[in-house]
């Protein structure tokens, strides 16, 4: 038994009083006058000093009574050890996040963290709900026991542990394991035959890196009474140094890129001065220069004129500390090809004419190899297969039905309306027997309004340094009449009302209508810098899926339906870095690469190469600030991260609450007291008067 407040015993001293009082014995109270009496003097009779107390059992309930009352306020309670009273504790369910993504590759850290899951063992016992996650880009259960039974569950925790000789190259993603983990508790249900779970601990064994990503927990609701403690590994003392390749701004940036890769140095980094090797298949770490990159600062290195010739494969920076993320693989952009089919009259070399400019918009470049083709409307040829249909004038009725079931197919047709002869095409194509086609000529010119920047097409101009249209002139413009309500969406508008551009969804295809071209005499379209983005917009389903990366990073998605120029059926085989475990897959799935390297893709009668690189943020191998967490409401008592929790002390509190021995004293301290009084009240009533003598 222990006490909240013993000082209080003090005043069990106190039991003398009564104790002295019963063994005195005072004067008579009660007195009888004679009359033979009254002319003796008066004399106090002598006190009776008695061995033995009067009135035994009021001295005995006073003596309680007192011993009761310092009881109540030195607080009693008792920590239960016995095993009966030991399984009616207060069950804890704790949950441990233990980072495996490539930034705990560093040094011993794995070896450590694998150390703090043991330790955090110490505080489970028997029955208690255990759960173990480990988490890079994603999140995987490991281990799940309902009721911890002690050595035995540690033992299979062990042999887990042993199994995971490494971490993963993945990116961490901290939020999405916390909120994971905090949905697995929530959604939980305590069987009727089970103590209920008061304590619920989700415990980060992890270094914290800034790389991690946290998105996920931003405004993410808590489940009451989860618990987050953060146990951080390892110090980065000496800083980190990475490599990433830098993505092209723009498909029509340039018609010919340069590989760009920035080598970026950590602000805590013990050097700043590094080596950047390029690395062929048939002449190894033949090619380097020296690289000056201060700390806190990055550097963009275009590989040099000399390089661009060699079959480079893989790049990498020496001098790092930490070189878990210190190569980096490469593979060649593999040019694809894009067929634009022009149908109209204009000749190719007349710059008052469509196709004149439209052919100037589409220069190849070192990933697209644009086919601009040509065919007149009245053409009694078939319709050529194409990636992009741009009709320019009257489409003649079989051509025209070739096209319209192309699009309905899945093709795309930008359709420019001239004039009324091609109310026919537009009534077929868009399935509006009554629309029709009226020509306007503005007095001056006219402006877009009303332009639907959340629409893919036009997206590129949301940005503000873009969206300005007021200087974009139209001098002649056609207004479409009675259009159909059904599949068809206004994307911009003249300021004077009709609609200027408007997309016709037509069953796995689109029709764009533009009520005004680029050609000169109809708008300053061409000769702006809203023409070449707009084109590539409306191309922009087409090039995502003839201009995919072949680089990409670990965990990503790999659709393999976009190798070899689009043109994939049945299965492909996959052979991974160090041609082991070739895997076949089906065309239409998926691949998700867990580690880095060159992998090949190989079909029925093609190859290509990709490249797989451990994610870039995982390079930020700084530590986050911990007022950061408490920013995002992550329920945590304090910003101190503890290697160990402190469950003794919690359970010791519990303990105490549960255990409040002082209400029962102070009940039986009040019922002596009653008694006591009941039993003196009648004492004294019974008291016989004293006869004088």
């Amino acid at each position: 038994m222990s006490f909240l407040t013993p000082l209080y015993l003090i005043g069990a001293l106190g039991l003398a009083i009564p104790i002295v009082l019963h063994l005195l014995h005072d004067r008579p109270k009660n007195k009888q006058a004679f009359g033979s009496l009254m002319f003796l003097d008066k004399t106090k009779p002598p006190v009776d000093r008695k061995r033995r107390p009067t009135h035994l059992l009021l001295l005995l309930l006073r003596c309680l009574a007192l011993l009761l009352l310092v009881f109540v306020f030195a607080r009693p309670f008792v920590t239960v050890d016995d095993p009966v009273a030991a399984g009616k504790r207060d069950r804890q369910w704790l949950t441990v996040l233990l980072d495996q993504s490539a930034s705990m590759q560093r040094g011993d850290l794995w070896i450590q963290a694998k150390g703090k899951v043991l330790t955090a063992l110490e505080k489970l016992e028997p029955d208690d709900h255990f759960t173990l996650y480990a988490f890079d880009n994603k999140s995987d259960l490991l281990l799940d026991v309902v009721s911890w039974q002690g050595s035995v569950s540690e033992g299979e925790v062990t042999r887990l542990l042993e199994r995971l000789d490494k971490p993963s190259f993945g990116g961490s993603n901290l939020g999405q394991a916390l909120v994971f983990a905090g949905e697995a508790i929530q959604e939980y249900e305590t069987k009727p035959d089970e103590q209920p779970l008061v304590k619920r601990d989700i415990l980060v064994i992890s270094d914290l890196q800034k790389g991690s990503r946290l998105g996920d927990v931003q405004g993410y609701e808590w489940p009451t009474g989860i618990k987050v403690s953060l146990d951080q590994i390892g110090e980065d003392d000496q800083g980190n140094c990475g490599i990433e390749q830098v993505a092209a701004r723009t498909l029509w940036a340039a018609t010919e890129s340069v590989p760009s890769f920035r080598v970026s140095n950590s602000s805590n980094a013990s050097t700043d001065e590094f080596e950047f090797v390029a690395q062929s298949s048939t002449d190894a770490d033949s090619l380097s220069q020296k690289v000056h990159v201060p700390p806190g600062r990055s550097r963009v290195i275009e590989l040099p004129a000399e390089w661009l010739g060699q079959s480079i494969n893989q790049l990498s920076v020496r001098g790092d500390v930490a070189n878990f993320d210190n190569t980096f693989y490469f593979a060649q952009e593999k040019q694809q090809s894009v067929r634009i089919v022009y149908i109209g009259e204009d000749s190719p070399d007349d710059a008052e004419g469509s196709l004149f400019y439209l052919r100037s918009a589409f220069q190849k470049t070192s990933a697209l190899n644009f086919d601009v083709q040509f065919i007149s409307g009245q053409s009694t040829i078939p319709l050529p297969k194409a990636d992009l249909y741009v009709v320019g004038d009257v489409v003649d009725g079989k051509l025209s039905t070739s096209l319209n079931k192309a699009v309905r197919a899945g093709g795309t047709a930008l359709v420019i309306v001239h004039s009324g002869k091609q109310t026919g095409n537009m009534q077929q194509w868009l399935e509006a027997p009554n629309l029709g086609i009226d020509d306007v000529k503005s007095k001056d010119y006219g402006l877009l309004q009303s332009l639907n920047l959340d629409h893919p097409i036009l997206s590129v101009f949301r940005d503000s340094r873009y969206s300005d249209f007021t200087n974009l002139h139209f001098w002649n413009y056609r207004e479409l009449q009675n259009l159909p309500d059904a599949g068809v969406q206004i994307l911009a508008e003249f300021d004077t009302g009709p609609a200027a551009w408007l997309l016709g969804s037509r069953g796995k295809g689109r029709f764009i209508v533009m009520t005004s071209g680029w050609k000169p005499s109809d708008s300053q379209l061409a000769l702006s810098t809203k023409f070449i983005p707009l084109l590539y917009s409306v191309l922009q389903p087409v090039l995502e899926s003839k201009t995919q990366s072949r680089q990409f990073f670990v965990g990503d998605q790999i659709k393999l339906s976009k190798f070899n120029n689009g043109n994939v059926a049945g299965s492909v085989s996959i052979i991974p870095p160090g041609n082991n475990d070739v895997a076949s897959i089906k065309s239409g799935d998926v691949f998700l690469p867990d580690k880095p390297g060159l992998y090949t893709v190989k079909g029925s009668d093609w190859s290509e190469i990709f490249a797989v690189n451990i994610i870039p943020s995982e390079s930020r191998t700084e530590p986050i600030p911990m007022d950061q967490f408490q920013r995002l409401g992550l329920p945590m008592n304090d910003l101190e991260i503890t290697p160990e929790l402190l469950a003794s002390d919690a359970a010791e509190k519990t303990e105490a609450h549960r255990h409040e021995y002082w209400q029962w004293a102070l009940a039986t301290m009040l019922l002596f007291v009653i008694i006591e009084t009941v039993l003196a009240a009648k004492g004294s009533r019974s008291v016989e008067p004293i006869t004088g003598s």
